[in-house]
C-alpha cells in the first residue's frame, strides 16, 4: 500500500531551520528526532531504520524554501540597509573633509597675506637701513677729507708752537698769537 504523498529528492537540510524561520538550530542528532511511521507504506527508510532518508516531503520542502526565501530577503533589506548607511557615511566624510578643507586655505591664505605683509615690510625696512648706511658712509668720507684736511694747518700750528716756547727770557711772550695757536 503506497502513500499519496509526493517525496522529493533534496540534500541535507533540517526542516527545523524552516519552522524556525531561518534561525539556526541547536546541532542534535538528525536520527534521534526522525517520527515514526511518517514513511510507512512507502519502501523509503525500510533498509535503514531509525535513519532519516534524504527525501522530504512537499510540505517540508515548501517550508524550507520559504525559510530559504525569507532569508534571502532578510540578507538582501540588510545588504540595502548597509549600502543606504554606507552612503551616509560618505556623505558625512565628504562633507567633514570639505570643512576641513576649506578652514585648512582659508588658514593658508591668512598666513600667506602675513608672510607677504611681513615680508614687505622688511624690504621696506632694509631699503631705509640701505639709505640710511649709505648717509653715513658719505659722512664718514666727508669727516676723513676733512680730518685730511686739518693735518696740515695742525702740523703748521703745532710747529709754531714749538718754535715760541724755543724763545728765551723776554721773547717768551703770551699774546693774542698764541692763544690763536692753541686754538
Amino acid at each position: 500500500m503506497m502513500s499519496s504523498q509526493i517525496l522529493v529528492s533534496r540534500s541535507y537540510f533540517d526542516t527545523r531551520v524552516a519552522a524556525q524561520n531561518g534561525s539556526q538550530p541547536p546541532v542534535t542528532n538528525p536520527g534521534t528526532t526522525v517520527k515514526e511511521n511518517v514513511y510507512a507504506g512507502t519502501s523509503a527508510g525500510l533498509a535503514t531504520a531509525g535513519y532519516r532518508s534524504a527525501k522530504y516531503t512537499s510540505e517540508e520542502w515548501f517550508a524550507n524554501n520559504s525559510a530559504l526565501l525569507n532569508r534571502a530577503v532578510a540578507d538582501r533589506n540588510h545588504a540595502e540597509t548597509i549600502c543606504h548607511e554606507s552612503k551616509a557615511l560618505k556623505t558625512e566624510t565628504d562633507a567633514g573633509t570639505l570643512r576641513t578643507q576649506t578652514a585648512g586655505t582659508k588658514h593658508l591664505g591668512n598666513r600667506l597675506q602675513d608672510i607677504h605683509r611681513w615680508r614687505s615690510e622688511l624690504e621696506h625696512l632694509i631699503e631705509r637701513l640701505i639709505a640710511e648706511t649709505d648717509l653715513l658712509t658719505a659722512s664718514r668720507r666727508r669727516l676723513e677729507k676733512a680730518l685730511d684736511a686739518t693735518e696740515i694747518p695742525y702740523a703748521i700750528a703745532t710747529d709754531n708752537l714749538t718754535c715760541r716756547e724755543r724763545r728765551i727770557g723776554p721773547d717768551l711772550v703770551e699774546d693774542q698769537v698764541e692763544e690763536e695757536l692753541l686754538k
